[in-house]
C-alpha cells in the first residue's frame, strides 16, 4: 500500500490525504509534502502533465486556505519548494508575506521589504522571489559581494529602516536592498570559495578542473543561475589570473595530467591591471570612477581616455542606477575641465536623455545632496547641457541656500538677451499659486513689486500647509516667523490696512488648520495692534453652539433582535457547520470535494458575523427613549415635520443604530 513515505509527485490518493491532513493542522503535513515534492521532475508546474498539475493546484487552494496565519514561520521550507515549482496565486502570496514578516520580526521595514522580494508585484514570479529570499537570507555585514558595476566589496552595514546596503569597495557604495536582491551576488560564509578568495593556501590546494566550476558555484547566492562568466568576474583578477581561470575551465585531463594541471592552476601574481594601478580615464564603470577621481591630486585629460569616460557617463545617465556617483563625477569633471570642446559636447548630447534631469525630483534631491564646494560646478554643467532657462526653473524646488549659486550662473548665461530671466521665473511660480516656501522668502527680500505679491494670505497659508523636510524646514520656519512675528511683513500681506486685505488675512487665521488655538490668538490681537481702526473686521461676535456627542444607542426592539442572531449563531449554526465540515472531509479528493469547501467558506462568514454582533452588543445601548424631551434640534427619539414648497407635509420618527424603516418613516440618526 502507498504510503505518505513512498508517495510520489502523481500519487493523486496519497495527495488528497497530505492536503486534507495539512488543512487541518496535523503535525508532520508540511515535511510529508515536501518529501513528495523531492521527487517532483526539476521543471515549473506548468510542464507537469495536465491533470497532475491541476490537482496540485486544487489540493494547494483548499490548504492553503485553512492554514492558522499566526504560525506560518514553520512552513517557510515547503513555501520555498512551491515557489521553486512556480505555484501561484493572491492567497498564496499573502501566506508567504506573512511568513517574511514572522521569521524576520527584526526587520524595521517589513512592507519595505516584502517590495523589495518583488511579493506586490504580480509580473515578478514566485520563483524569483524565492531566489530574492534565499539572497536575503545570507545577507549579512561582512559577506562578499559582488555588484557588476562596482566589483567585488564587502557588505558594511544593511539598513533596515532605509531598505539599502553599504558595501565597502575602492571606497564606500549604496544600493537599495531591491537592487541589491535582484543583481548582486553573495558569496556563502565558510565555503571553499570564500577560502579561494581570501588566498587561503587549503582552498588553493583543492584547485582541480573537473569539480572546480561545480564547488565554486556551490559558494554562491545570485539571483539568477551563476555562469562561467559571472565566476570569473568575481575571481579575476582577485583571487586567479586569466590564463589560471582559463586552464581551470578546460574538460579534465587524464589521470597523470591532474597534478601538472593543479600545477600550472598554483598562485601566482597577477598579470592584469588591478584596480590600485588603473587611472580614472580607465575606471570599468561611474562608481570606480568616481573614487579614482577623488583619489587623483590633479585631472588632466592630456592623453586620458575620454572616449571611455563618455561612454560610462553616457551608460550611466540613461540608466539612473547610480545618480550620485554620476552626479559627483560630473560636477568634479566641470571643475576640472569646464572649458574643454570635449567635455561640453559630452555635456551637450546628455542634456536630453540623462535621468537626472528629465525627473525633478532626482535632480533636487541630487542638487541638496551635493558638497557645498561642488554645487556651482554641477549647476555650471546642468546649463551647459539644458540651457539657463532650465536651471532657472529647476531651482524653484530647490532649498533656498542653494540660489544664489543658481541665481549667479543664470543670470551669467542669460547675459544681456533676458537680464530678468531668474526672477521672471520666481514670479511666475508665484503667479500661478505653486510657489514653495524658499520662494516666497525670497521674493520678500528682493523687496519692490516682487515683495507686493506676497498679499496673498490664501496663497501664504496653503503653502505654509504644504508638508516639507530636510533643507526645505528652515525656509517655512522662516516665513512662518514672518507671518507670526515681522510687522512690516504683515503690513504688507495686508495691502496697508486695505479691508479687503485684513479680511482676508483674519479669514486665513481663523479657519487654517496651521495655528494653535494660542497662535490664532496671538496673531489677531497682533493684527489689531498693527490696525487699530480694524477691530471691528478682528472681533468674532457669533454666538458659540456647543453640542455633547450622541452615544451608540438603539431601540430595544432592535437590540434584542440583534442578540436572538448571536444566540442563533452560538447554539444552532456554528455546531451544525462543524457537523457538516466533519461529514465533507470523509468524502475525500479535495479536487471535487465541493461541499467540504463550501462549509469552510460558511465557517469564515458565521466566525466573522459572530466576532462583529459581539462587539456591536457590547458598544451598543438599547433605550426606550422615554427620557428624550422636546428639542430645539434633531436628537434621537424625536419626530421631525418636512415642510415642502408645494405645501406638502412628511413627519419621521429619528431613532437609533439599526432602527431604519424607511418605508414606515423611521430613519437612524447615522
Amino acid at each position: 500500500m502507498m504510503t505518505a513515505e513512498t508517495a510520489t509527485w502523481r500519487d493523486s490518493a496519497v495527495l488528497d490525504d497530505l492536503f486534507m491532513n495539512l488543512a487541518e493542522g496535523h503535525p508532520g503535513a508540511i515535511a510529508a509534502l515536501l518529501n513528495v515534492l523531492r521527487t517532483a521532475p526539476p521543471e515549473p508546474l506548468v510542464a507537469w502533465p495536465a491533470e497532475t498539475a491541476a490537482a496540485w493546484r486544487a489540493g494547494l487552494d483548499l490548504a492553503l486556505e485553512s492554514l492558522d496565519r499566526s504560525q506560518l514561520r514553520p512552513c517557510c521550507d515547503l513555501f520555498l519548494a512551491l515557489c521553486d515549482i512556480g505555484y501561484d496565486s493572491p492567497l498564496f502570496r499573502d501566506l508567504v508575506s506573512g511568513m517574511v514578516r514572522q521569521t524576520r520580526p527584526d526587520y524595521l521595514d517589513p512592507a519595505g521589504l516584502l517590495t523589495a522580494l518583488g511579493l506586490r508585484e504580480p509580473a515578478v514570479s514566485t520563483t524569483a522571489i524565492a531566489s530574492r529570499w534565499r539572497l536575503f537570507e545570507v545577507l549579512r555585514p561582512g559577506v562578499l559581494c559582488y555588484h557588476p558595476p562596482h566589483g567585488l566589496g564587502t557588505v558594511e552595514a544593511v539598513d533596515s529602516l532605509a531598505n539599502d546596503i553599504r558595501v565597502r569597495q575602492n571606497r564606500l557604495y549604496q544600493m537599495s536592498l531591491k537592487v541589491a536582491l535582484t543583481q548582486a551576488t553573495l558569496v556563502r560564509p565558510a565555503s571553499w570559495l570564500l577560502g579561494l578568495i581570501k588566498g587561503e593556501a587549503g582552498a588553493r590546494q583543492r584547485l582541480r578542473p573537473d569539480d572546480f566550476f561545480a564547488r565554486a558555484v556551490e559558494g554562491l547566492v545570485a539571483p539568477q543561475a551563476p555562469d562561467a562568466e559571472l565566476l570569473k568576474a568575481i575571481l579575476v583578477p582577485v583571487a586567479l589570473s586569466a590564463e589560471q581561470f582559463a586552464a581551470l575551465r578546460k574538460p579534465a585531463a587524464p589521470a597523470t595530467a591532474t597534478a601538472t594541471a593543479t600545477a600550472e592552476a598554483a598562485p601566482e601574481a597577477p598579470t592584469e591591471t588591478t584596480a590600485g594601478t588603473r587611472t580614472w580615464d580607465q575606471a570599468r564603470g561611474i562608481t570606480e570612477m568616481a573614487g579614482l577621481i577623488a583619489a587623483t591630486e590633479t585631472l588632466q585629460d592630456q592623453g586620458a581616455d575620454t572616449a571611455n569616460v563618455a561612454a560610462i557617463l553616457r551608460t550611466d545617465a540613461r540608466r539612473g542606477t547610480h545618480v550620485n556617483d554620476w552626479v559627483a563625477t560630473l560636477a568634479l569633471l566641470q571643475q576640472a575641465f569646464g572649458s574643454a570642446p570635449w567635455f561640453t559636447a559630452v555635456l551637450q548630447e546628455l542634456g536630453p536623455e540623462a535621468v537626472c534631469w528629465n525627473d525633478p525630483a532626482i535632480f533636487v534631491d541630487q542638487s541638496d545632496r551635493l558638497p557645498g564646494r561642488l554645487v556651482s560646478h554641477w549647476f555650471e554643467a546642468t546649463a551647459t547641457a539644458r540651457g539657463p532657462a532650465y536651471l532657472a526653473q529647476a531651482c524653484m524646488g530647490l532649498p533656498l541656500r542653494l540660489w544664489t549659486h543658481a541665481e549667479r550662473i543664470v543670470g551669467q548665461r542669460a547675459g544681456a538677451e533676458n537680464p530678468t530671466l531668474f526672477l521672471d521665473t520666481a514670479v511666475h511660480e508665484i503667479t500661478r499659486g505653486t510657489p514653495s516656501a524658499d520662494t516666497l522668502v525670497w521674493a520678500y527680500r528682493q523687496g519692490g513689486d516682487t515683495a507686493r505679491l506676497l498679499a496673498n494670505p490664501p496663497l501664504l497659508f496653503k503653502t505654509l500647509q504644504r508638508p516639507v523636510r530636510g533643507s526645505f524646514i528652515k525656509s517655512r520656519k522662516d516665513l512662518h516667523k514672518l507671518v507670526m512675528d515681522d510687522q512690516a511683513f504683515q503690513r504688507l500681506v495686508m495691502r496697508d490696512g486695505d479691508p479687503e486685505g485684513v479680511v482676508s488675512l483674519v479669514r486665513c487665521v481663523r479657519h487654517s488648520p496651521l495655528l494653535d488655538a494660542g497662535e490664532r490668538q496671538s496673531l489677531l490681537v497682533k493684527i489689531v495692534r498693527v490696525f487699530p481702526e480694524a477691530i471691528a473686521l478682528v472681533e468674532d461676535r457669533r454666538a458659540q453652539v456647543t453640542r455633547k456627542p450622541i452615544g451608540k444607542i438603539t431601540s430595544i426592539r432592535s437590540f434584542q433582535r440583534h442578540r436572538r442572531e448571536l444566540e442563533d449563531i452560538v447554539s444552532r449554526r456554528i455546531p451544525a457547520n462543524s457537523q457538516a465540515i466533519a461529514h465533507a472531509r470523509s468524502y475525500g479528493d479535495l479536487r471535487e470535494n465541493a461541499e467540504y469547501k463550501a462549509a469552510k467558506d460558511e465557517q469564515s462568514l458565521l466566525r466573522a458575523r459572530r466576532e462583529e454582533l459581539e462587539n456591536a452588543l457590547h458598544e451598543v445601548r438599547a433605550t426606550d427613549f422615554a427620557d428624550v424631551t422636546a428639542p430645539e434640534c434633531v436628537v434621537p427619539g424625536c419626530a421631525v415635520t418636512l415642510r415642502y414648497p408645494d405645501g406638502r407635509q412628511e413627519t419621521c420618527q429619528v431613532l437609533g443604530l439599526w432602527d431604519s424603516i424607511p418605508e414606515r418613516r423611521m430613519v437612524s440618526y447615522d
